[in-house]
């Protein structure tokens, strides 16, 4: 068996090492005593949360392929959002390239032209960045005024996040730029990953995606609140996940301290070159906790807590999914 050790898994390893030193540096014993304490109960009732916002990601995601004219099983969506999650929870940042692939194969299997499902993903993450940057940034402002350690980083993140969201939008408003780019980097990936370029059907992929970005546009807004309501939704669910997760642990802490702190970790994970964030994103959770006068020890048993709900089992879960994707396809 040939093993072949790629970027990624260097990363890993080393994120992994970090996290250690870490944990040592708190003091092993005091984090394992304190998970042994914890209660099952609200664990299990974490990870419902986690499968409910999963689940709440592929209602949404329905709902605007919906809106444009195509009823999608649930099922096979719910497989894609498991799938993209755990795409995302071994690519570099905590956001990868899972959106991508969710749509490849929604496309594959629901018979749905690329340029429709495509679009439905970039609305999806606008709506998703949109969100997370409003809230984010009343937590930076908080912390201007608090005062936090590792504030210059929060800000370069939340500027690099902004940015690239603007870029994107452009992309969308300018059609013959996104053109110019898409037609260059397919070139670029068909000549060294032996692919046949068809520009015919690219440039039929792209008009697709700007008819259908045309139609959402000019939608009702109680439409698109539907889709609002549930973005918040899943933010707002993830962030219970947490809470639920000290809770426990037998600790009482403030839901606005949770929510300040999830979303700075998600920030923190912008910047992050560690799959899902591995290392940097724990570290700034549980310093950010401990910014909020919480032992460390809970601050680290919380967090990975939160790692084996949040990522080891929709990871679990994702790769399952990805083999029924794979194995329908087939057929």
């Amino acid at each position: 068996m040939r093993i072949r050790i790629t970027k990624s898994s260097i990363l890993f390893i080393i994120s992994i090492a970090f996290i250690l030193l870490l944990l040592i540096y708190i003091g092993i014993y005091e984090i394992f005593q304190t998970l042994i304490s914890a209660d099952p109960m609200y664990i299990i009732l974490a990870v419902i949360l986690q499968i409910i916002v999963s689940l709440m990601l592929a209602m949404r995601w329905r709902y605007i392929t919906k809106i444009l004219g195509y009823k999608v099983s649930i099922k096979n969506l719910l497989l894609l959002v498991l799938m993209g999650q755990f795409i995302n929870n071994i690519t570099p940042s905590m956001k990868g390239g899972g959106e991508a692939f969710r749509a490849y194969y929604l496309s594959k299997l629901e018979k749905i032209p690329k340029g429709l499902t495509f679009s439905t993903v970039v609305v999806e993450r606008v709506l998703d960045t949109g969100i997370f940057l409003f809230f984010t940034l009343f937590v930076i402002g908080y912390f201007v005024i608090k005062g936090f350690k590792y504030l210059e980083y929060l800000i370069l993140a939340w500027v690099f996040l902004f940015l690239l969201t603007a870029i994107t939008i452009y992309l969308i408003i300018n059609k013959k730029l996104l053109i110019k780019i898409v037609t260059k980097a397919s070139r670029f990936i068909c000549k060294y990953c032996s692919y046949n370029y068809d520009e015919e059907k690219i440039l039929k992929s792209i008009d697709e995606f700007y008819n259908s970005m045309k139609f959402l546009k000019n939608r009702k807004a109680s439409e698109v609140f539907v889709a609002v309501f549930l973005s918040i939704g899943w933010y707002a669910l993830d962030i219970l996940k947490v809470w639920l997760l000290f809770l426990s642990l037998s600790y009482i802490v403030s839901i606005v301290s949770v929510a300040t702190v999830y979303l700075i970790t998600l920030l923190s994970g912008v910047l992050s070159i560690t799959p899902s964030g591995f290392g940097t994103a724990d570290t700034i959770m549980i310093l950010s906790f401990s910014a909020f006068r919480i032992s460390p020890s809970v601050a680290a048993a919380v967090t990975l807590l939160d790692r084996f709900v949040s990522y080891i089992i929709p990871t679990i879960f994702g790769y399952i999914s990805m083999l029924i994707i794979k194995k329908e396809l087939e057929k």
